[in-house]
């Protein structure tokens, strides 16, 4: 369909603002929101709160009873055409007499993908496409995974207005506002996995938890992941408390000691094992690609300046950046700055970034990027639609 109406934005809107409230609840599913209406009248609503429960379909079918027969289903996601852990939403609309189905994109899960040819199969008319970019940008976590097995890597950072990350002495806490680090508590409660390294984890002993902040209770936290090629952390660092975050997982790099390796997996925790570069450093694409295999759709990256070079300029693993920077100048030429290592010798080899979004947290200004190459962008979109 070319040219939707005011009305069906208005409904697919509405669907979108509901999935939103799936962040951090519904992974490892996507985010997903559904409204039933009659013309301008919306008669059911629902969205999905979480793996085995009802998806957003069948709760906004629920809600509209006999009312959905004759209606039209808005949904961001094309609905699921399988059993899993419930019944597949092809069924559940078929059975309510459901007249039309707009959605969003096409699902890329080739386990649940089909709905759309299941309902038109049916007599129902299916159509996708509407406000595709908006229903894409809100699932990037569970369209990379579904499409490359590795997670939507997103990084985090604060800086003052001269780039630096800490004073000369080593003093970091705190350079953003309280608006911004609760933005990043934000971005945790959302994401499957927190990722520091070995420097970041012993200096500042970070829990690496999610704080909500007076929003709803949380039915998870991240895994925390480390990455100590040498295992060299102390074990009694907060990141290995149980009772203060997710799982923690250390990512070392081929020859750790097997003695500590078996310490750490007797407290009960994950050793993963990951390339290392020419460097010696530990590949942070690879660990990507092992956390990928452990099926994490999402990872914050919360870096160090030699994190952050492994992260945007050596291994470019990022897709989306929030970088603030508070209203301070610190000053010093030994007072670490945002990205270390050697750096590229050529300005014309430096890699660009998107800015997507400026704006203010707080007194801070709120820079977001993505990174050239990263997923996320127009030809990804495309390939949803191309499968």
């Amino acid at each position: 369909m070319n040219g939707w109406t005011k009305e069906q934005i208005e409904h697919m809107k509405t669907a979108l603002r509901l999935a939103r409230r799936g962040w951090g609840l519904a992974s490892p599913n996507p985010m997903v929101g559904a409204v039933v209406a009659k013309g301008k009248r919306v008669v059911g609503t629902g969205w999905h709160t979480g793996p085995g429960q009802p998806h957003a379909e069948a709760a906004a079918l629920l809600e509209a009873g006999r009312k959905a027969k004759g209606a039209d289903l808005y949904v961001n996601l094309e609905p699921c055409n399988h059993y899993g852990r419930t019944s597949p939403c092809t069924e559940a609309i078929i059975r309510a007499g459901i007249d039309r189905v707009f959605y969003g994109v096409p699902d890329p899960n080739s386990v649940a993908s089909g709905g759309a040819s299941t309902l038109a199969e049916a007599g129902i008319e299916a159509q996708g496409g509407l406000l595709a970019e908006e229903c894409f940008n809100l699932n990037l976590f569970f369209f990379k995974w579904i499409l490359t097995k590795t997670p939507f890597v997103i990084l985090k950072t604060a800086a003052s207005l001269d780039g630096k990350t800490a004073t000369s002495t080593g003093q970091s806490q705190w350079i953003s506002s309280k608006a911004a680090r609760n933005f990043g508590h934000h971005i945790r409660a959302g994401v499957d996995a927190v990722l520091v390294g070995r420097n970041t984890a012993e200096k500042d002993d970070p829990e690496l938890s999610a704080r909500p902040w007076g929003r709803r209770k949380m039915h998870r936290q991240p895994w925390r992941v480390v990455l100590d090629p040498s295992l060299k952390l102390p074990l009694k660092r907060k990141i290995f408390d149980p009772a203060l975050g997710g799982p923690t997982v250390v990512v070392c790099a081929q020859g750790a000691a097997e003695a500590k390796m078996a310490k750490i997996t007797g407290l009960g925790h994950k050793v993963l094992v990951a390339p290392t570069t020419p460097a010696g450093l530990i590949s942070i694409r690879g660990v990507m690609e092992e956390l990928g295999r452990e099926g994490l759709q999402s990872v914050l990256i919360e870096p160090g300046a030699t994190l952050a070079a492994s992260a945007l300029v050596d291994e470019p693993v990022v897709d989306l950046a929030h970088l603030f920077l508070a209203p301070k100048f610190i000053g010093g030429v030994k007072a670490p700055g945002v990205i270390g290592g050697l750096g590229r010798p050529e300005l014309a080899d430096a890699p660009e970034a998107e800015i997507l979004k400026l704006g203010r947290k707080g007194p801070d200004i709120h820079i977001v990027m993505r990174p050239q190459g990263a997923f996320g962008g127009a030809a990804d979109l495309e390939r949803l639609f191309q499968k």
